[in-house]
């Protein structure tokens, strides 16, 4: 039943990727300048959109337009990246207004009239977007809620999981890789659009990120550094970890105060740079446990995929096109090899500690037998050092 349970799961998870990239009958216009109004855009070449849009940053405007079509069912186009916010959408030199209670920007029009709709990118120019009639838009928001549900409730039950296997062993691994998969799991939901679902934007969203930023770096740093037993081998990691904290902490302060997003592409770097070092650490511990091969194959999953969704992605690179539904796949298998690696490494670590008990038990008990039987052989030697008189005196 559990093996069909998660057949079907990954059967979802495939269909949703395959539908993320809709460009059927989406054309494209880069106004460079940023001068071109809705009126003027409607003289100009369009050209068929063939591949999904990613450019490093930049101020350039991006047209989209979505030719009329001879249907009677309405149609919705999705950006589907939470930190696109803002677009303007005209049909007929009308301004359409955009739906409301929804993850990402979204627009529901007919095909009567030609659309066209207007994005100047803040971040960079990573422009993934969705056209469907109103009938399969509906059932694919139905599908994401399913596979939502399904993907928060099997980590909120991790999380769970590990905390009370703490409380039980007390041990600091279970603690901190509850906490760090907290802060992966509520990474995938801002990725999932949730903020912009209950309205939470501006400011507020940004200084959320941060703080979640920085809460990942920091409980990713502290399970590993637990797991591994890193002071016992690396004992100046954790200044260089606190040090490279710090400043991210402080380019995390000056985006927040200057809406700069190359000051939040270097809070990227800082924080997948730590990352990466603690992975480093367990690959030059490789040959040591098994438990560290785990982490070594495991950890990477989603590291590198944080990697290419936001550092590449923001330089107008993707090695392996990383999405939304990748890094979900990605963090599912994660939270289960990893929950597997921490419980595996309690009980070997239970093992060793059983054993080094138990052969500073015997050591002592063989010091104790030597004790007595030195003090055996000093006492007879001493009686034969008597005389016949003062023997019979102490019998």
């Amino acid at each position: 039943m559990k093996k069909e349970m998660k057949f079907k799961f990954f059967i979802l998870l495939f269909l949703l990727k395959l539908s993320v990239f809709s460009q059927t009958d989406v054309l494209v216009y880069k106004d460079i300048i940023g001068n071109i109004n809705i009126e003027s855009i409607k003289d100009k070449k369009f050209k068929p959109l063939k591949k999904q849009i990613l450019e490093k940053y930049s101020d350039d405007v991006y047209w989209f337009k979505i030719p009329a079509h001879k249907t009677n069912e309405d149609y919705v186009f999705r950006f589907v990246y939470e930190r696109i916010n803002e677009a303007e959408a005209y049909q007929n030199s009308i301004k359409l207004k955009k739906l409301k209670n929804q993850r990402f920007l979204s627009y529901q029009f007919s095909r009567k009239e030609d659309v066209y709709i207007k994005i100047n990118p803040e971040l960079h120019s990573y422009i993934p977007f969705e056209l469907n009639n109103i009938t399969q838009s509906s059932l694919k928001e139905s599908n994401h809620l399913l596979l939502n549900g399904f993907y928060y409730g099997f980590a909120f039950l991790i999380i769970v999981y590990n905390l009370c296997y703490y409380i039980l062993f007390r041990d600091d691994a279970f603690l901190y890789y509850a906490l760090f998969l907290s802060t992966t799991t509520f990474g995938v939901f801002t990725m999932d659009g949730m903020l912009n679902f209950y309205t939470i934007s501006g400011w507020l969203n940004e200084f959320i990120m941060v703080l979640n930023y920085l809460f990942l770096a920091f409980f990713a740093s502290k399970f590993i550094y637990t797991y591994l037993l890193l002071d016992n081998y690396y004992t100046k990691l954790k200044k260089i970890s606190y040090t490279i904290g710090s400043i991210a902490i402080l380019f995390g302060i000056l985006y927040l105060i200057f809406n700069n997003f190359y000051y939040l592409l270097i809070l990227g770097i800082l924080v997948f740079s730590l990352l990466l070092i603690y992975w480093i650490c367990a690959l030059l511990m490789f040959n040591k446990d098994f438990y560290i091969k785990i982490m070594v194959f495991a950890y990477p999953i989603i590291l590198f995929s944080g990697i290419d969704y936001y550092i590449l992605k923001f330089l107008g690179i993707s090695i392996i096109n990383i999405d939304a539904i990748n890094i979900k796949i990605g963090a599912f298998l994660e939270m289960i090899i990893l929950s597997f690696a921490v419980l595996y490494r309690m009980n070997v670590l239970k093992k060793e500690n059983d054993f080094m008990h138990n052969e500073i038990v015997n050591y002592s008990k063989k010091i104790s037998e030597l004790s007595l039987s030195s003090k055996e052989e000093n006492l007879g030697s001493n009686l034969d050092d008597l005389s016949h008189r003062e023997k019979k005196f102490l019998i």
